[in-house]
C-alpha cells in the first residue's frame, strides 16, 4: 500500500501522520512544496490554476501509487483539483483504491430529521451544488473510488477552544437547530479502515453520534476553561458573515450508523464531549 494524499491540511496531515504511524508508505502535495514540520513524508507542490501546477510529474515521481486520497475543496467556479490530477494518471488499472472527501452539505436542509448515505441530495447553496456534481464525476468514472462526506470538523488546535480565547463566539439560542460534527482523528481512522477493506463506489457518512446545538459546545467549552460564556442572544440579533449565515440555514442529523455496520468504525469521540475533554487534556 503506498498512499498519495491530495491536499496536506488539517484533515489531509493528521491522515498522515496516522498511516506513516501504521508503517505505509505515505506522500502528498501543498500548495508551497515545503517539507512540514512535525511529518516526515515526501511532499510536492501543487496548485491548481497556477504555473506551478505538475500532475504529470506527480505521477512521473510516484508511479507504483496504489491508493489516492483528495481533500481540495472545489474552485469557485466549480472545478474538482483532485480530479484534474488524477485524471492524468498514466495506469489508473493500478490504483486500488481512491477516496474524495465531500461534505454533508449535499443534503441541504430536512429541517432537523435524519439523513443517511440513501437520502436524495438537495444541496442549498453553490458550493454543495459543486460537491454533488464532483462526487458523480468521481463515482460515474471507472476508478475505485469513495466518498466520504463530512460535516464541521474539529481536533487539536482548531476547536471551539481557541475561539473562546480569541473572543469570536457568540451564545445564540435557537432551539432545536441542531449540526453534526466529527473528530478529526475519527476521520482519520475511517478513510484508514476504507483503505484497508475497500467497497468502490460506496458513500460514507463520517460523523458522530450526537448532532447538537452550537451553544452546547459552547457552554461545554466554557466549562473546561472555566470561564463565563458571553451572554446569551436570540438568533435574529446574531452577527454573521455571509458565509456564516449560509451555514445556519440548514437543520439536519446525519447517520453515521453504514459508517459503523460496512466498515465496523467504533468512534474514538462519540460526541464532543469526549472529543472536548480530550483537546482540553492536552492544552
Amino acid at each position: 500500500m503506498k498512499i498519495f494524499i491530495l491536499g496536506l491540511g488539517y484533515t489531509g496531515l493528521r491522515l498522515a501522520k496516522r498511516l506513516k504511524d501504521h508503517g505505509i508508505f505515505v506522500c502528498g502535495s501543498n500548495r508551497s512544496g515545503q517539507p512540514i514540520p512535525g511529518v516526515d513524508i515526501p511532499v510536492i507542490q501543487y496548485e491548481y490554476g497556477q504555473s506551478s501546477d505538475r500532475p504529470q510529474e506527480i505521477w512521473q515521481q510516484w508511479n507504483d501509487i496504489t491508493h489516492i486520497v483528495s481533500t481540495i475543496a472545489p474552485t469557485k467556479n466549480g472545478i474538482d483539483p483532485g480530479w484534474e490530477v488524477l485524471k492524468h494518471h498514466p495506469n489508473p488499472q493500478q490504483l486500488q483504491w481512491v477516496g474524495y472527501i465531500s461534505t454533508t452539505g449535499v443534503y441541504g436542509n430536512s429541517n432537523g430529521a435524519w439523513v443517511d448515505e440513501l437520502s436524495p441530495v438537495n444541496p442549498s447553496n453553490s458550493r454543495s451544488q459543486a460537491r454533488v456534481k464532483i462526487e458523480q464525476q468521481w463515482l460515474g468514472s471507472p476508478l475505485p473510488s469513495h466518498i466520504f462526506r463530512l460535516p464541521g470538523i474539529y481536533g487539536p488546535t482548531r476547536s471551539i477552544f481557541e475561539r473562546i480565547r480569541a473572543g469570536r463566539v457568540q451564545n445564540i439560542v435557537k432551539p432545536g437547530h441542531v449540526f453534526s460534527r466529527v473528530h478529526v482523528d475519527d476521520i482519520a481512522q475511517s478513510i484508514h479502515k476504507s483503505m484497508e477493506n475497500p467497497m468502490p463506489h460506496e458513500i460514507f457518512n463520517v460523523v458522530d453520534d450526537e448532532p447538537s446545538e452550537p451553544r452546547e459546545l459552547l457552554l461545554a467549552g466554557c466549562e473546561l476553561l472555566k470561564v463565563e460564556p458571553p451572554t446569551a442572544i436570540a438568533f435574529e440579533e446574531a452577527e454573521f458573515s455571509p458565509m456564516g449565515r449560509s451555514f445556519w440555514a440548514d437543520c439536519r442529523r446525519v447517520s453515521n450508523q453504514k459508517l459503523k455496520e460496512k466498515l465496523g468504525i467504533e468512534l474514538m469521540y462519540p460526541s464532543y464531549r469526549e472529543g472536548l475533554q480530550a483537546i482540553f487534556a492536552e492544552l
